[in-house]
């Protein structure tokens, strides 16, 4: 089953470094990723790969949990994490300096669950997804347009 998938591409007004400490810094990511709350590092380690970390996530009504694991740890370059909850797949975030701050790819892999009929109805989401994951990016901007982050 195919997965559905996200890819949003902008140039955000922050250095690599500051870019890279908002997508780390796993407790404050509900300041850009605001359909996700109440984020918990569940591993000993807060950085490198094998990192784990859990949130609940609320898009169209619906919540769950969702539990992650980094499998890429490139600072300032890429950040891949493994979805482990019931909607599985990966996200994967690439930096690059651009002459206006830093070139930020973000690409989201999803696989429902329920078979057919859940790639049915994430199909049917995808739009949604879309618009989430653009508001998302927004917010990001903004947080690391206000300078340093921690």
């Amino acid at each position: 089953m195919k997965p559905v998938v996200v890819t949003l591409d902008s140039v955000l007004p922050a250095d690599p470094s500051v870019v890279w400490r908002a997508i780390t810094d796993w407790e404050t990511q509900g300041e850009w990723m605001l359909e996700a709350s109440d984020f918990v590092v569940v591993s000993p380690n807060r950085e490198g790969v094998g990192v784990e970390a859990e949130a609940t996530v609320r898009i169209a009504g619906i919540a769950t949990r969702d539990r992650i694991r980094v499998d890429i740890w490139e600072p300032e370059r890429a950040l891949g994490i493994v979805h482990l909850g019931w909607v599985g797949g990966r996200g994967d975030l690439t930096l690059a300096r651009a002459d206006r701050g830093t070139r930020f790819v973000w690409r989201e892999e999803l696989r429902p669950p329920w078979g057919v009929l859940g790639a049915l109805g994430l199909r049917l989401f995808r739009p949604l997804l879309v618009r989430t994951f653009r508001r998302d990016l927004a917010e990001l901007t903004k947080v690391v347009g206000r300078g340093p982050v921690r």
